[in-house]
């Protein structure tokens, strides 16, 4: 009895951690933690950008990666991501609230005469689509969609995605990075990185060649984002044409899928890539242009 009793005080003293005081000792350290990182954008912005490589990187050495499995190809493949693009969705508008950087990541209003710099993506976006939509045969109901459902679901899942590679690229990172460094260097180094992390499409069972030109194509068009994230003063409209660029990409690549791989690699990530960084360096020196008024 005397040593359950003994027990029973370690018991008693080790829950005074659960207790009332503990928890507003761990609240205020959270609030210290969360103070510090709001005055230190840059930590705050690399600690963003590391969990959400974390998130893809980490579940593969859980799982069994598939021999057979080769990256995220067209459509359906697309559409199965709405689970993790929901979480780090969720996981990033939390993170954002807490810090209180809505207004710093660029949901603002959009600076005057900014908007007609999207105009060319768009184009050639509808370009595609148009393309793929004249070219695709009678078995699919429209664009390689096999239902409204189908589509309704891709747009779903492209909205989120184009809300989280903005937001922690062009967002938070570049938010970060603008509090330390020259407008130019903000938009190369987060191109480069945006570009660096889409090899963590190798986990995904994405091929070398494939991965490498999709690292090319996401470099040149990080640039061209940050470009117009600068001249345009806001980050919405970047997520809402992200989305409808990948949106016109996965339907291209449903209509290749079952052609030799990398052919859609090859000939957006060249094609499109060094057109994508000449347009960014344009939009760049026409947002010089402004700051020089």
């Amino acid at each position: 009895m005397k040593q359950d009793d003994n027990f029973a005080i370690i018991l008693i003293k080790k829950a005074k951690c659960s207790s009332v005081p503990c928890y507003d000792f761990a609240l205020k350290k959270g609030v210290m933690m969360l103070n510090r990182l709001k005055q230190n954008p840059l930590l705050a912005a690399s600690l963003i950008v590391l969990l959400y490589g974390l998130w893809f990187v980490v579940p593969m050495f859980f799982t069994q990666m598939d021999p057979h499995a080769k990256g995220i190809q067209g459509i359906e493949s697309a559409i199965k991501m709405w689970k993790s693009e929901l979480i780090t969705s969720l996981a990033l508008a939390l993170i954002i609230g807490l810090l209180g950087w809505w207004k710093q990541i660029g949901f603002v209003a959009v600076k005057k005469g900014g908007m007609k710099f999207l105009l060319p993506i768009l184009a050639i976006s509808l370009l595609i689509l148009t393309g793929t939509w004249l070219d695709e045969g009678s078995q699919k109901w429209l664009l390689g969609f096999d239902s409204p459902m189908q589509l309704l679901s891709l747009i779903a899942v492209i909205l989120m995605l184009g809300f989280v590679e903005e937001g922690v690229f062009r967002g938070a990172l570049f938010y970060g990075l603008s509090t330390k460094f020259t407008p130019l260097f903000t938009v190369i180094l987060t191109a480069l990185l945006f570009g660096v992390f889409h090899f963590v499409n190798l986990f995904q069972g994405a091929p070398f060649d494939q991965t490498l030109y999709q690292v090319i194509h996401a470099g040149a068009m990080g640039f061209l984002y940050a470009a117009l994230r600068l001249r345009l003063g806001a980050i919405w409209p970047l997520m809402i044409l992200h989305g409808f660029w990948d949106f016109a990409l996965f339907v291209l690549q449903e209509t290749t899928k079952h052609q030799e791989t990398g052919i859609l690699s090859t000939s957006v990530g060249l094609s499109v890539g060094l057109p994508a960084l000449l347009y960014g360096i344009f939009v760049y020196w026409r947002w010089i242009k402004t700051q020089d008024r």
